[in-house]
């Protein structure tokens, strides 16, 4: 009989396990239709506590997802990847300058968030919304830089709902805070007819509340000038927040060429051959396995072309191991993930290696032919014509 105990904890972790998920895909949706009504409805209650979720919620599930998507990779454009693996998004010899842009974008959001309008000069709001600008753009690089393109592009769509809820939540805070504005100066221009400081504030340039999105877009110039001219001093590069979207690979800015990615498929010695040490696994070439470019060392060469003669002498016993391989070697190759691995499976592999090499030099008048043509375009075409060849002279 089933444990009652288990079967509710079964059910609850089931339960646990939903809404997660359910939170995952209505949060997102929920707090960016919550940002922009606030950006419509100026004075929407709890405006606050949705740009926080955003923030807190946005970030956290970002990474999940990046997490998720296994094969957006942190390495560099000139690494060589395996099967469907892309490069970086940012580059990580750069990237610096754009961390720093967005947190000084956030400090300016913060200031011009807590403040009251009429506590507050109208240069500090000015500054606060520049500060915002760089940020912003960004942002929107952001979203170009990982928009998919076509089919063979990575789903990166949830990666783009951070950034534009950011944009929506800067864009409604400027609003709200000309408004804010306005009707303060509104209600002292009813309180009195004579002219106070204030009023002359007003009158002035920075006072009219409509011209700082342009005023602070002029001061965002000089201000990203000071922000990249500290970085050049600290030693990062001068085009640094270029090379940034630009010395990438696989993504839409990217500039930079990388090497073709290696195919690492089910045949767990190709993995081997793909991913370990060179100075253990010792790779010879590139080869091609199902259309694809694979990395082919000895062992690989032995174990192909042992397995080519199998079929052609035993195509019963070919087809019982090879039914067997696929049922339980698969999972042996999910397995296989560092470097280290891969070695200590070549290793491994050695004592098979031997008896391969013996069958074949048994088997085979002209063995190191047959070993060394595996995985050449077309090899496999040209070794069963030549085989037939043999039997129909037989």
């Amino acid at each position: 009989m089933n444990n009652p105990a288990r079967m509710i904890g079964n059910v609850f972790e089931g339960i646990l396990g939903i809404s997660v998920v359910i939170t995952a895909l209505a949060a997102p949706i929920i707090l960016s239709i919550g940002n922009i009504y606030g950006l419509v409805v100026p004075k929407m209650k709890w405006k606050r506590l949705c740009w926080g979720l955003t923030v807190l919620l946005g970030l956290f599930f970002s990474a999940l997802f990046l997490g998720i998507l296994e094969d957006v990779t942190d390495k560099h454009w000139d690494e060589q990847l395996i099967n469907t693996q892309v490069h970086q998004i940012l580059n990580s010899e750069t990237r610096g300058i754009y961390i720093v842009l967005m947190l000084i974008g956030a400090a300016g959001f913060l200031v011009l968030s807590t403040r009251r309008m009429e506590d507050t000069p109208p240069l500090v709001s000015v500054l606060s919304i520049a500060a915002m600008y760089p940020a912003a753009i960004s942002c929107v690089i952001w979203c170009i830089q990982i928009f998919p393109l076509d089919q063979r592009d990575k789903f990166t769509f949830p990666l783009m709902v951070l950034p534009i809820d950011l944009i929506i939540m800067m864009c409604a805070l400027i609003r709200e805070k000309i408004i804010e504005w306005n009707e303060g100066y509104t209600e002292a221009s009813a309180e009195s007819d004579i002219k106070t400081t204030k009023d002359a504030w007003h009158e002035g340039f920075l006072g009219r509340a409509k011209r700082w999105p342009l005023v602070a877009l002029l001061l965002a110039l000089p201000l990203l000038g000071i922000v990249l001219g500290i970085a050049v001093l600290l030693g990062q590069r001068p085009d640094a927040l270029i090379a940034t979207w630009t010395e990438t690979a696989d993504w839409n800015l990217s500039k930079m060429l990388p090497p073709p990615n290696v195919i690492v498929d089910e045949h767990y010695l190709c993995t081997v051959a793909a991913g370990g040490h060179e100075k253990v696994v010792k790779p010879l070439r590139m080869g091609e396995r199902h259309g694809h470019r694979v990395v082919v060392n000895r062992q690989l060469e032995i174990a192909n072309a042992f397995e080519l003669v199998l079929e052609w002498k035993t195509p019963r016993l070919h087809r019982v191991i090879r039914n067997f391989y696929d049922k339980y070697g698969f999972p042996i190759a999910s397995c296989i993930r560092t470097k280290t691995a891969c070695d200590v499976v070549y290793i491994l592999m050695k004592p098979l290696e031997w008896i391969f090499v013996t069958v074949l030099y048994l088997t085979l008048a002209h063995p190191e032919n047959v070993i060394a043509v595996q995985y050449l375009p077309g090899y496999r075409d040209i070794l069963d014509r030549t085989e037939r060849i043999k039997r129909e002279q037989l």
